[in-house]
């Protein structure tokens, strides 16, 4: 019977919060579109910057007479030589990338087997100039390689001698879906504690401190279904609500990942994730949104009115992803057993491996431990605030 009760007021809750229009637009439509839309302009922003360096590389050379080296750089596809009468400035303001000093009688030096010294200006705080600074360093690398060469022959020397060692790549990863594997590693874990953060609360808001605030509570409290079947029957339904959230961000992303042009796939090419990889990381997503669910309508039947648990829930966020960028960079192959022990690191953790395809009992058992343990922890305070009347009553 009470749990009929309960099913009964989470469909009750459940019609209330899909008839305001604003839910299905915060909980489903915008998860859903927002990752593509996001990543694939973030993608194309990118490339247009890597096509606009490659094909418009605008940089200054000084130098009192054209050098050999200067010929060199000019050479290549891309390199626009701009005049500048205010170097310095002109980097700053990023009319020019950077600057290369050449000194006097460089090829003479060259001939003579010295080593001048070359002197490059750079802005190391703009993203252009530094893409611009590693690429005229290459040149004069290849540049200074072909010099060697040169003088290496005139001694009646192999070139060969320079490469003593050949280098052969091969990746463990197909190369068309790596670059696309890293980056959902970095993006998927953030993403799933985020909206197990944010998915549940204006649920939560609305079926705690919006009850209150509308007068429905106390008449509720007065049919048959008892404190109990009330709380589960609203936890159930924010729980459902977050989990819908996070399904439609994660198919979201999905979208991105197989979207052209996309961030996802700046590698050439997508990654895709295994049903069983999908499964697991959707228990412990719909683990982390319990966790949070049941905190957030704690605050929630606390708080006197709806602006007043918004203030209460807002930091909540914030609070949520300290540990999560504590553990963004990690690599999932050599994480210590210690973040598997800290709350919201070891799910971030768990599901890394989980995209690495390692599924190490040791830490999901940890994990999954650990994460059972805060649901039960917050499902008591949820229950001690439930039965205070004080608090029920907060007005």
């Amino acid at each position: 019977m009470k749990n009929n009760i309960m099913f009964i007021v989470m469909k009750k809750e459940l019609i209330d919060l899909f008839r305001d229009k604003k839910t299905i637009l915060i909980a489903i439509l915008i998860p859903l579109i927002m990752f593509p839309v996001l990543f694939g302009i973030m993608g194309k922003a990118m490339n247009k910057t890597e096509d606009d360096l490659k094909n418009d590389t605008k940089i200054a050379i000084t130098e009192n007479s054209e050098s050999n080296l200067s010929k060199f750089i000019k050479s290549q596809q891309g390199i626009k030589v701009i005049d500048s009468k205010d170097i310095e400035k002109d980097i700053k303001d990023g009319k020019i990338y950077l600057d290369i000093k050449i000194p006097d009688n460089f090829d003479e030096n060259i001939d003579k087997e010295n080593v001048p010294e070359i002197e490059i200006i750079y802005d190391n705080s703009s993203q252009n100039s530094l893409s611009t600074y590693t690429a005229i360093t290459g040149y004069i690398e290849q540049f200074s390689k072909v010099i060697v060469g040169k003088r290496l022959g005139k001694r009646g020397i192999d070139v060969s001698i320079l490469n003593p060692v050949k280098i052969t790549e091969k990746t463990t990863e197909k190369e068309d879906s790596g670059m696309g594997k890293y980056m959902i590693s970095l993006m998927l874990p953030l993403l799933i504690v985020l909206y197990s953060v944010t998915g549940p609360l204006p649920a939560a808001i609305d079926l705690g401190a919006g009850e209150k605030e509308r007068g429905t509570l106390e008449p509720l409290l007065t049919t048959k279904a008892g404190r109990m079947s009330l709380l589960w029957g609203k936890f159930l339904a924010i729980t459902i609500m977050g989990l819908i959230t996070n399904i439609a961000s994660i198919i979201g992303l999905i979208f991105a990942s197989k979207q052209s042009g996309s961030i996802l796939n700046l590698g050439g090419g997508s990654y895709s994730l295994s049903m069983g990889t999908i499964i697991l990381i959707g228990v412990f997503a719909l683990l982390t949104t319990m966790v949070f669910g049941a905190i957030e309508l704690s605050i929630s039947i606390y708080a006197r009115s709806f602006k007043e648990a918004s203030t209460y829930l807002s930091p909540l966020t914030i609070i949520a992803l300290v540990p999560t960028y504590a553990t963004y960079m990690l690599d999932a192959k050599n994480i210590s057993l210690i973040y598997f022990n800290i709350p919201l690191s070891n799910v971030i953790c768990i599901m890394k491996e989980f995209i690495a395809g390692i599924y190490n009992p040791v830490h999901i058992g940890l994990t999954l431990g650990w994460t059972i343990a805060y649901i039960f922890i917050s499902i008591l305070f949820a229950r001690f605030m439930f039965s205070r009347e004080e608090v029920i009553f907060r007005t």
